[in-house]
């Protein structure tokens, strides 16, 4: 029997994804995106910031929430009704209007507002706005380039994939408020307030203060 290849990231459970690599290409330079795609590499392996996203939208008043870097993550819009996302990747303009996106959010959201998802083809820093919670997840400086992104005392939700979360501690003008731990196999989410060293797997909760 031929042994069957799996890709790093979709090797969940043993499962081969037959014809997978023939119909999207290389997993990180796709060459097309749709539904499957995202149901596949979101929600084939277990997305853990569905819950952070659950966590601020019921602690925080949050009206806008901006995502530089966002790739096909549309978690944030399960828990908020305003997300703009902004990447520069080929072949994802579709994904954001694609019916059955649109349809899979409404089933799943937890906020009874029509859902409003805006996407910009473009490099992050030439993004303009102002939003109460921005997200950098593994996109690189975030937290300095998109800094004028963030409303004064919104929110900014980062990891250190890149080095942002240290960017974050770094700069006096954002106060550190706490980070997220997973438990039980990235299953549940707590936030605390002590400190802990900055791991890429780990969120950080910073405001803009200055």
């Amino acid at each position: 029997m031929k042994n069957k290849k799996y890709t790093s990231v979709f090797d969940l459970e043993g499962k081969a994804l037959d014809g997978f690599m023939e119909k999207y290409g290389d997993i990180f330079e796709p060459k097309c995106v749709d539904f499957e795609y995202y149901k596949l590499y979101y929600s084939g392996k277990y997305d853990p910031m569905i819950h952070i996203f659950n966590y601020l939208a019921q602690t925080y008043n949050i009206d806008k929430v901006v995502y530089p870097g966002s790739f096909i993550h549309i978690a944030p819009s399960f828990s908020f009704s305003h997300v703009t996302y902004i990447d520069l990747f080929d072949n994802i303009d579709d994904f954001f209007v694609d019916s059955d996106v649109l349809k899979y959010l409404d089933l799943h959201k937890i906020y009874e507002e029509t859902t409003n998802i805006e996407f910009f083809h473009q490099s992050y820093t030439e993004m303009k706005g102002q939003f109460g919670l921005m997200i950098s997840s593994n996109a690189g400086s975030v937290s300095i380039d998109c800094k004028h992104l963030i409303k004064p005392e919104g929110l900014l939700l980062a990891n250190n994939g890149h080095n942002d979360a240290d960017n974050a501690f770094e700069d006096e003008s954002y106060a550190y408020l706490g980070c997220f731990k997973f438990t039980g196999d990235k299953e549940h989410v707590s936030f605390v307030i002590d400190g802990e060293s900055k791991k890429s797997d780990t969120y950080y909760l910073f405001r803009l203060d200055k």
